[in-house]
């Protein structure tokens, strides 16, 4: 198991914004367990990449104690920059299941930088009753202001936002 200062950057190059990469953008596809791996060989061959994650606390059978582990978003899936132009380091990793293109390059960077915004700023999200299934909804104030979706789903204590499809 990884101490938590050894897993990869979230981001790579470093406070680079997704922005940046729009038009270049491919999602990898890699075999189980293998996410942050790649991700680290990514970074030492200078290849862009975004893979979110948290941080998840849980308290262990055995002995009681609490442990935290930073665990992957979307496991088994890894957003490539230049992914085509780099298929064969992606290839050579062994690691690689397919290469994902991605057609909506702009709506992609959109839905994965409301991602960032959503792990960035963590907190305890406030409950609003009403709240009814595949209604659009859009976040109004706080850190995550703009934030648009439909509303997937969810229970007393949590809300799971979609995008919105269009057409």
């Amino acid at each position: 198991m990884l101490k938590l200062s050894d897993n990869p950057l979230a981001r790579w190059p470093e406070n680079r914004p997704l922005e940046a990469d729009v038009g270049n953008w491919s999602v990898a596809w890699v075999k189980s367990r293998t996410d942050k791996a790649l991700a680290r060989e990514l970074a030492a061959l200078g290849v862009g990449y975004y893979l979110p994650m948290l941080t998840k606390k849980t308290v262990r059978r055995d002995n009681g104690k609490a442990r935290k582990s930073v665990v992957c978003v979307f496991p088994g899936y890894l957003a490539v920059v230049n992914g085509e132009r780099n298929h064969q380091a992606l290839r050579r990793s062994r690691k690689l299941v397919r290469l994902l293109p991605v057609k909506a390059q702009e709506n992609f960077v959109r839905e994965l930088s409301n991602v960032q915004r959503v792990l960035e700023h963590v907190g305890k999200p406030e409950l609003h009753s009403g709240l009814v299934r595949r209604k659009r909804v859009v976040i109004v104030s706080g850190p995550l202001q703009g934030i648009e979706g439909l509303i997937e789903g969810g229970d007393s204590s949590r809300v799971f936002l979609g995008p919105i499809r269009s057409g």
